[in-house]
């Protein structure tokens, strides 16, 4: 199967941390291991912008997944060496923005490597309805829709978010 017109196809060899660090070869560890744990994911925040095609460094992998997945997706990539988890975290809550992360990190040849897990509710309620397969050598990730990224980036609002939004609105011209 052929990639879609808008997938990045330098994404397979970015390095976002330092040299001994892929933070691609990272991301394709984490979505092969939440997918044998059977775990429904979409791969959003900056690696997904760079997929939807406006590059940008990012320090994490952000990924949505189900709030009855918490427990499963950090006893997954527990395997993979993340872990250190965080507290939850709840950014805006009581009102129409707020979001619920999971951080999980681990420490790799000298970097720190973080996974942030958007629980899909709240704000985020629905967000994992409408995936989108990208289809790479190393193995499918699926990642939010264009349309569902935008919103999330709207919704968070921080001076990198609106940077990717003008990246993203500007490739659609």
């Amino acid at each position: 199967m052929a990639q879609p017109p808008w997938v990045n196809p330098f994404l397979g060899s970015s390095t976002w941390y330092s040299e001994s660090v892929n933070l691609v070869t990272e991301l394709h560890a984490v979505c092969a291991t939440l997918a044998r744990a059977q775990i429904r994911y979409a791969i959003c925040g900056g690696v997904a912008v760079t997929i939807h095609g406006a590059t940008r460094s990012t320090k994490d992998i952000d990924i949505l997944i189900a709030p009855v997945d918490v427990d499963k997706a950090l006893d997954a990539v527990r395997a993979i060496g993340y872990k250190f988890a965080g507290l939850p975290l709840v950014f805006d809550e009581g009102s129409a923005r707020e979001r619920h992360v999971q951080r999980v990190s681990k420490i790799e040849d000298g970097e720190h490597l973080m996974i942030d897990f958007l629980l899909e509710r709240a704000a985020f309620a629905g967000m994992l309805a409408n995936t989108v397969e990208v289809v790479l050598p190393e193995g499918p990730l699926w990642v939010v829709p264009r349309e569902v990224l935008l919103a999330m980036k709207r919704m968070a609002g921080r001076n990198q978010d609106l940077a990717d939004l003008e990246k993203l609105e500007a490739g659609n011209d």
